[in-house]
C-alpha cells in the first residue's frame, strides 16, 4: 500500500479518486482543472470523470459526491468510498483530505478511506480458482498518513481472513481444518496454542460440546490461542461458537433454514481474527481466543430431546431441543476460558434467531453481568459504528433455565418467548463469581445475504474492528 504526500503529487501515476461535499470548491491541489462544480450534483455516491487532455501531466480525476457534511459519519464514508473502488475495479489514489469535516478529523478520513478499500475489494475466490489480484489503491493527503493507513489495512485483513474462514465451504471447513487455521496462525505470530480432541475433551469431562458432536463424522476441537503483551497482567477471553455446519440435529431445520449454515461459526471466526488484529499490533494486554468447534447433524449416535449432558463444569443439562447446541459448545468453552485462567470473558455467537426478530440485522445483542464492562465495549462500537443493544437477563429467566426433573437446568426454554434472553441466561449459569462477562449476538449482523455497492455477500466480520479498538493500546 502507498502513500503520498501533495509534495509527492507528480509521483502519482493512477486517475486520482477526488470526495467532495456539497458546496465545496476543488481542492488548490488541482486548481488548474476546468470544472464548474456548481453544474453538479455532489450528492453521496455520485462519480464525475475529469480527464486530462492528451499529452498532459496532469491526472485523470473522479470527483466522487459526499453530499452534506453535517449528515457524514465514518460509516457513511467507508460506505461511499467502498462502493467508488468497488465499482471502478481499477487501480486508483483517494485524496483523503476533503473528506474531513467538522465531524471526521483528516487521519479518520483517511483510516475510514484505506479500510474501506480493502473491505469493499474483497471476493471469496470461488473453490478452484486462483484469487484475482485486486486493483492497487493508494492514499494522497496534505499529511504524511502512513500510519492511520497501514493500521485500516492491517484491520481489513483481519476482517477479511474472518470472512475466508467463515466463507468456506463446510466440507473444506471442518473442525479439524479450523483448528489447524488456529495453530497456523499462532505458528505465525508465535503465540501459544493449544487444542483439545474428543480424546481430551472425554477425560476432562467436556460432555456438552460432546454431546452436539455425536451425531457428526468429524471429531470436536476445543481451540485456544493465547496473547501475552502484559506479562503478570490477568487475561480476557474472547469466546467462539464454532458451528462449521449445523443441521439441527435432530430437530432438523427447513431446507431454507438450512443453506447458510457454514457461517454458523462466524463467531469463532471473529475472535480468531480480532486476536490477529491485536497481536499483529502489538498491544499491551493479555487476551486469549477461546472456540468451540464441531458439526450439529444427524447421525446414528446423535444427541436427542429428553437426553442429559454433563457439562465440563459438572451441571447437567436436560436437551429439550437439539437445534439449541450453540449454547451447549459455548458452555463448556466459557468453563475452560476460566480454567486457563481468563478473569473477563467476550463471548461471540450466531446464537438465536429470537435476536434477529428482536433487533433486525443492524444491531447485535449484548448481555453482561458487568455494566461498566459493556459500557466500555459500547463506547468502542460507537466508534466504530457496528451497533450494540443491550437486552436483559434477570432471575425469572434464570429459573426457567433451571426448570427441570432430570437436571440441572435445560437447554431451550419452550414457549415462553424472551429467546436470546434466555439463551444467554443459560451462558450465565456457567459464569464464575468475580469474572466479568458479556455475550454478543451476532445471528443477525454476522453476514449479508446479498452484495451492497461497497462489499461483497457472506460474512462480513463484525465487531472484530470493535474488539480490536476495545483492547488499543498502542497508537497508530
Amino acid at each position: 500500500m502507498k502513500t503520498y504526500t501533495l509534495a509527492e503529487l507528480s509521483s502519482v501515476d493512477t486517475p486520482i479518486l477526488v470526495p467532495l461535499y456539497e458546496g465545496a470548491d476543488l481542492p488548490q491541489a488541482f486548481a488548474g482543472y476546468a470544472a464548474d462544480l456548481d453544474q453538479l450534483e455532489l450528492e453521496a455516491g455520485k462519480q464525475y470523470y475529469l480527464l486530462a487532455s492528451k499529452g498532459s501531466s496532469e491526472k485523470s480525476l473522479i470527483l466522487l459526491g459526499l453530499g452534506k457534511p453535517e449528515k457524514m459519519t465514518g460509516k457513511k464514508l467507508r460506505e461511499t468510498v467502498g462502493a467508488a473502488i468497488r465499482s471502478t475495479k481499477k487501480p486508483l489514489c483517494v485524496f483523503t483530505d476533503p473528506a474531513a469535516c467538522e465531524k471526521i478529523s483528516a487521519a479518520e478520513a483517511a483510516a475510514e478511506s484505506a479500510f474501506a478499500a480493502g473491505i469493499s475489494q474483497y471476493n471469496f475466490t470461488k473453490i478452484g480458482s486462483n484469487p484475482e489480484e485486486a486493483p492497487e489503491i493508494s492514499f494522497l493527503s496534505s499529511e504524511d498518513i502512513s500510519g492511520v493507513c497501514r493500521d485500516a489495512a492491517l484491520t481489513a485483513a483481519c476482517v477479511n481472513h474472518a470472512r475466508d474462514l467463515s466463507n468456506m465451504p463446510s466440507n473444506l471447513m471442518t473442525p479439524e481444518v479450523l483448528a489447524e487455521e488456529a495453530r497456523k496462525l499462532a505458528g505465525e505470530l508465535n503465540l501459544e496454542c493449544e487444542i483439545l480432541t474428543n480424546k481430551e475433551l472425554e477425560e476432562m469431562g467436556a460432555g456438552a460440546i460432546l454431546g452436539v458432536n455425536r451425531g457428526s463424522s468429524h471429531g470436536a476441537r476445543m481451540i485456544a490461542v493465547k496473547y501475552e503483551g502484559a506479562p503478570g497482567e490477568e487475561y480476557t477471553a474472547l469466546v467462539g461458537k464454532g458451528l462449521t455446519f449445523d443441521a439441527g440435529g435432530y430437530n432438523l431445520k427447513s431446507a431454507a433454514g438450512m443453506v447458510g449454515m457454514k457461517m454458523d461459526m462466524c463467531g469463532a471466526a471473529n475472535v480468531l481474527a480480532a486476536l490477529e488484529l491485536i497481536a499483529r499490533r502489538k498491544e499491551k494486554v493479555n487476551v486469549m481466543a477461546v472456540i468451540g468447534a464441531t458439526e450439529n447433524k444427524i447421525g446414528p449416535d446423535g444427541f436427542s430431546c429428553d437426553d442429559v449432558l454433563t457439562s465440563l463444569s459438572g451441571k447437567t443439562i436436560e436437551i429439550t431441543n437439539t437445534d439449541a447446541e450453540g449454547r451447549l459448545v459455548l458452555c463448556d468453552a466459557i468453563t475452560w476460558a476460566q480454567r486457563l485462567g481468563a478473569k473477563k470473558i467476550i463471548d461471540m455467537a450466531t446464537l438465536t434467531g429470537a435476536c434477529v426478530a428482536a433487533l433486525g440485522s443492524n444491531y447485535t445483542g449484548a448481555f453482561t453481568n458487568a455494566p461498566e464492562f459493556l459500557k466500555e465495549l459500547q463506547s468502542c462500537s460507537e466508534k466504530t459504528e457496528e451497533k450494540l443493544w443491550q437486552l436483559p437477563i434477570d432471575e425469572d429467566l434464570h429459573k426457567m433455565v433451571c426448570e427441570s426433573s432430570v437436571a440441572d437446568m435445560n437447554n431451550c426454554v419452550k414457549n415462553r418467548g424472551a429467546g436470546s434472553s434466555l439463551a444467554a441466561a443459560f451462558l450465565e449459569e456457567f459464569v464464575e463469581e468475580g469474572v466479568d462477562w458479556i455475550h454478543l449476538d451476532i445471528a443477525g449482523t454476522s453476514d449479508f445475504s446479498d452484495a451492497k455497492p461497497y462489499i461483497a455477500k457472506g460474512a462480513n466480520g463484525v465487531l472484530i474492528r470493535t474488539l480490536g479498538e476495545m483492547f488499543r493500546t498502542v497508537n497508530r
